[in-house]
């Protein structure tokens, strides 16, 4: 089972500052269960494009890491800083946005559809 959890880093980083007013601040991955992050890394697996997947692929094959050691991976400070150096050339930086952005509205449809399962 392979996910795409390398691009939720960029959801770790919220945050506004004084001279910008205050925006809704994004779901923080590594506060959410196992379950919530495994199952939001599948949905953006299942989302994103070709090239994303390739480079994820790589990641995790160099890595040797499964779905749970890619989610725990991406909540502690020094893996994210060794997974920039996969993230150097323009073309990748882009893919990161847009996958960044898919991860964003995967953990908030995972979330909501869990609330109005419970309901």
């Amino acid at each position: 089972m392979k996910v795409l959890a390398i691009f939720t880093v960029a959801v770790l980083l919220c945050g506004t500052t004084a001279q910008v007013p205050a925006k809704k601040k994004p779901l923080l991955f590594c506060v959410l269960p196992d379950q919530f992050r495994i199952a939001s890394l599948e949905c953006l697996w299942k989302h994103t494009n070709r090239h994303v997947q390739e480079l994820i692929i790589q990641i995790l094959t160099k890595r040797q890491w499964g779905v749970t050691q890619f989610a725990n991976g991406l909540c502690n400070p020094y893996e994210i800083y060794n997974l920039k150096a996969y993230f150097k050339k323009p073309k990748q930086r882009k893919l990161l946005k847009e996958a960044i952005e898919q991860a964003e509205v995967c953990m908030a449809y995972i979330i909501k559809y869990f609330i109005n399962r419970q309901q």
